[in-house]
């Protein structure tokens, strides 16, 4: 039983290796929260390109206005130049309506500068946004390659060690085998204990005279009294 323990000690070995190469593997970043901001950070960009295109198309409304009311300024003054309306009445009347509209249009001048004055902002950043934008894509693209490859390798490895384990366990009796994983499922992964100083080495209990002398007489399977784990002593492997 001391050659099957020998086997079972290596088994144990490469399992624990393959769990922390799964571990591994599961712990890799993924770029979930990398793409994460990006999206952020395009959704923001779009956000602000359509307030943009709104306010853009506020201020071509707001210059065809102006546009409008110069017309009707110009048309004014002619008309009240031209010498045909003699009414000071309504001479009085136009003038008022030209001062108004004149008034008008220096309110809508004013709305006018605040447009694209809010124009040249959000243009700004548009661009702030688009440079954000291709700097996160680039670091994306350059963490999701190393990740990919990090993650073929893992992957390469993992299959590489289950076909070496497999070939061990071949040589192991099946009963044996059995019995190994079994407290392997129940006692997170570690089955096989090394004597280390008379002791344990998972749960670090002395073990007891009888359970030594067992180890060193018996061809059956030993376990640690406290923990349940087989017991190996490498000093008893010829």
């Amino acid at each position: 039983m001391h050659q099957q323990m020998s086997l079972l000690r290596e088994l144990q070995a490469i399992d624990s290796y393959i769990d922390r190469l799964r571990q591994e593997l599961n712990q890799l970043d993924s770029g979930e929260r990398i793409r994460a901001k990006l999206e952020q950070t395009r959704q923001r960009m779009e956000d602000i390109k359509q307030r943009y295109e709104a306010s853009y198309a506020a201020a071509a409304e707001q210059e065809r206005r102006l546009q409008e009311l110069d017309e009707r300024i110009r048309r004014a003054e002619a008309e009240l130049y031209s010498g045909r309306i003699t009414n000071p009445r309504e001479l009085q009347l136009m003038q008022q309506e030209i001062e108004n509209a004149k008034k008008t249009r220096d309110e809508l001048d004013l709305q006018m500068l605040q447009l694209w004055e809010t124009l040249e902002n959000m243009k700004r950043d548009i661009d702030a946004s688009e440079r954000d934008l291709r700097q996160i894509e680039r670091f994306y693209e350059a963490h999701m390659e190393d990740y990919r490859q990090r993650k073929a390798a893992l992957e390469g490895e993992i299959a590489f060690n289950e076909q070496e384990r497999e070939k061990l366990a071949q040589q192991i009796d099946p009963e044996v085998r059995q019995r190994y994983q079994t407290l392997r499922e129940r006692l997170g992964g570690i089955a096989v204990a090394v004597v280390e100083q008379k002791a344990c080495s998972v749960c670090h209990t002395l073990l007891t005279p009888y359970t030594l002398k067992r180890l060193e007489t018996e061809e059956a399977l030993i376990t640690c009294e406290s923990c349940g784990r087989l017991l190996y002593d490498p000093n008893l492997v010829k």
